[in-house]
């Protein structure tokens, strides 16, 4: 029969946090109400499983396991289908808890145990929350407790007059775990390339077989197995035989003409230029026959979009689907030239005949600027899957600094180019193929490189805008490095502004009108953005792409929809190395973290805290120079606190006060030697310690074999008063001498 143990409790508390772990995975893509309603279920059956031996307590254990099943199924048929190998890891963690709340022995606690630990170690590695490792690292922090207990209860059985207890054990245990997990953690941070979840197909439901539909994940991960790609769009398998099949969909332009609204009539050049900057007139009057290339142009002069009423597709609203790191951006156009109103794209950055690399059977096509991606470390190159649903154009949405692509089977070096804006697409086509993947080869960037190639140049021109130009002197006055100019800027972008796909401006200069209000689309605030970075000497230009919401992440199907609403524009800065990395300024959208290194944190810290830290070095001097002192009094300070005590307690505590003292002073008590002997040897010299030292000591035995003594109360206060850290060490130089 099950009674409450320390054991059992540690065993529960356990199988809970394993439990837990895969909340996680199973909330932000299960029904909420059904989810919820399987937890209260188990969280009842857990209660009644654990109360008092009974027909009911042997039923609800038995059911545990059970829960998770029916409410799959159930869930199959109202709601949300429910993942075979989800409902396979929640029953695994039912059945934990059921042993450690039913299991009659500490057998069953054992592997109760076990079960937890596989259970989080598992839902941890399969995860891409970015707090799922705070479970495994709870529970090895309880598993460490409850391992330590029944090691020193073993100890304790063995050798009980050499062990000596202290409450110290478990506690100090569980701290050095918690730093050997700090450490180690830190030591492998960064070090392991992005994992491929169940790419092996080991579980029942990763290969997308139709018996397991709708929850299957259907080719999860590698993109390499055509796995019903002809029939279900958000499987990520390629098909190689419909690389040329055409049709007719919505191309980018028509998603921001619906998002943000389409761009006003066109004035005539004279009427334009009339409301531009003196400045301006020139680079207009030369772009002014200039044929269009790349994208064309960018209009940021728009009026508001009208509302549209959208069927969602039978399979997949998706335009693209993306496999790989969420809250990023997917460029699809660049421009690099500003007139005042229109973006436009001037510099020839095109490369007909890419760079073409083998991986194994794998064809891989680089920029042949950007070959160094090949031989950098590989921990600064991130592989992601791209497949095309309804792009309708002939480029490929990429992420920044993308150096290489490869689709499979695909091994022709003129079906890939590089347009005149430096994005990647397929010559002598409308558009990508539908349902084909691509995987794309981007590199990370960090900030101790943008802060070492970020420099402002003389020869970057001004947009001539004079609200932009205050605008900009107004937010950087307080900033030295171009790095921290441009972060202030963009900060007070994303702090001030609002976003506002609705704003109307009735300026011929909608960017002057925007700088004054901060209120407006996405194109505004990049547009913004760019121009500000211009200003302080920083080349910039107007990127239009996707945005891939962290929202927008399906956990069973393991890849990201990106839909015609989330079309987007940001900007991007050029480094003195020729890379370009994006900021981001519109509020509501996830910045590129560019993660700086161990010392550079080190020194932002220091150049930021430094008044701080100058007056904590200060304190902590001045503490220890003053150690004595303040030590002595804090255990005055304890000792005033122990008349609540009862009389054996408060004796001890007198002569842990005492040891406290003469260690403060460096008169530790010997190992081995008692302690009326060492506080007799240690007031021998002085006639009066050494008579309240006897009477102490007298008193303790008297109440340790004697029973109560009123006297123990007096000789320990007296002791405690007249041994303080000044006595102790004045006895002992006088001693020395």
């Amino acid at each position: 029969m099950p009674t409450w143990s320390r054991k059992r409790f540690e065993a529960i508390v356990l199988s809970l946090i394993a439990f837990a772990s895969l909340v996680p995975l199973r909330m932000p893509v299960e029904h909420r109400i059904t989810y919820v309603s399987e937890l209260v279920c188990l969280l009842v059956l857990t209660i009644a499983a654990a109360w008092r031996p009974s027909r009911v307590q042997r039923v609800a254990t038995l059911l545990l396991p059970v829960t998770p099943i029916a409410f799959a199924a159930l869930a199959r048929y109202i709601t949300t289908p429910i993942a075979y190998e989800v409902t396979m890891l929640s029953v695994f963690g039912a059945a934990a808890i059921a042993m450690a709340v039913g299991g009659r022995g500490e057998r069953w606690h054992a592997l109760s145990l076990v079960s937890s630990g596989f259970l989080v170690l598992f839902a941890a590695s399969i995860s891409d929350h970015s707090y799922a490792v705070v479970y495994p690292l709870a529970w090895i922090l309880v598993c460490v407790w409850h391992l330590v207990a029944n090691h020193w209860e073993r100890l304790d059985l063995a050798m009980p007059d050499q062990v000596t207890r202290t409450w110290t054990l478990r506690p100090g245990s569980v701290l050095v775990a918690a730093a050997v997990l700090a450490v180690g953690g830190f030591a492998v941070k960064d070090r392991f390339t992005e994992s491929k979840h169940l790419t092996f197909g080991f579980m029942p439901t990763s290969g997308g077989s139709d018996w397991s539909d709708p929850a299957a994940k259907r080719g999860v991960g590698s993109g390499d197995a055509a796995i019903a790609a002809k029939d279900f769009a958000e499987s990520f398998g390629a098909v190689d035989s419909e690389l040329f099949l055409e049709s007719q969909e919505s191309t980018l332009f028509d998603m921001f003409n619906d998002l943000i609204g389409e761009p006003k009539k066109k004035k005539n050049k004279m009427e334009r230029r009339q409301a531009m900057a003196n400045q301006k007139i020139i680079p207009s009057h030369e772009r002014a026959a200039k044929s269009e290339q790349g994208g064309g142009s960018f209009s940021t002069d728009r009026v508001p979009p009208e509302k549209h009423q959208h069927f969602d597709d039978a399979n997949d609203p998706g335009i693209v689907q993306w496999d790989g790191p969420v809250g990023i951006r997917l460029a699809m156009h660049r421009y690099d030239a500003f007139d005042g109103i229109d973006w436009t794209q001037e510099k020839d950055l095109s490369e007909d005949e890419l760079l073409r690399v083998d991986f194994g059977e794998d064809a891989w096509f680089f920029d042949p600027g950007r070959n160094d991606l090949i031989h950098q470390d590989p921990d600064k190159v991130q592989v992601g899957l791209l497949k095309a649903i309804k792009l309708g154009s002939n480029r490929l949405p990429v992420p920044m600094l993308t150096g290489g692509i490869h689709i499979k089977e695909v091994n022709r070096q003129d079906f890939f180019g590089i347009q005149s804006d430096g994005s990647f697409y397929m010559p002598g086509r409308d558009k990508v193929p539908p349902l084909t993947v691509v995987h794309i080869a981007s590199e990370k960037l960090t900030e101790d490189e943008i802060r070492e190639h970020l420099v402002s140049s003389e020869t970057v021109i001004p947009c001539g805008i004079g609200e932009i130009a205050d605008l900009a002197e107004q937010i950087v006055d307080d900033h030295d490095h171009p790095y921290d100019q441009l972060r202030a800027l963009i900060g007070y972008l994303r702090s001030n502004g609002t976003l506002d796909r609705q704003a109307v401006s009735d300026s011929d200069l909608p960017v002057s009108e925007f700088a004054g209000s901060t209120r407006g689309g996405s194109h505004l605030f990049a547009t913004t953005a760019a121009l500000l970075a211009r200003e302080i000497g920083l080349q910039s230009r107007l990127v239009t792409g996707f945005y891939v919401r962290p929202s927008g992440f399906d956990v069973i199907a393991g890849h990201t929809s990106v839909r015609p609403d989330d079309v987007h524009v940001w900007a991007e800065i050029r480094l003195s190395d020729g890379r370009w990395f994006e900021v981001e300024p519109t509020p509501g959208y996830r910045e590129p973290h560019y993660h700086p290194s161990l010392w550079l944190r080190c020194r932002q810290f220091v150049a930021r805290q430094w008044p701080a830290i100058t007056a904590g070095t200060v304190a902590c001097f001045l503490a220890y120079v003053t150690r004595r002192i303040w030590i002595d009094w804090m255990l005055y300070l304890v000792w005033w606190l122990a008349p609540v005590l009862r009389p054996r307690r408060r004796l001890g505590l007198a002569m842990w006060t005492i040891e406290r003292r003469a260690k403060l002073v460096g008169q530790r008590r010997p190992r081995g030697q008692n302690q009326r002997d060492w506080m007799e040897q240690l007031t021998r010299d002085d006639h009066g310690l050494q008579t309240a030292c006897q009477q102490f000591c007298d008193a303790a035995d008297r109440l340790f074999y004697g029973g109560n003594d009123d006297r123990v109360e007096k000789s320990s206060t007296r002791i405690v008063r007249l041994l303080n850290t000044q006595t102790i060490s004045k006895i002992t130089k006088e001693a020395a001498v």
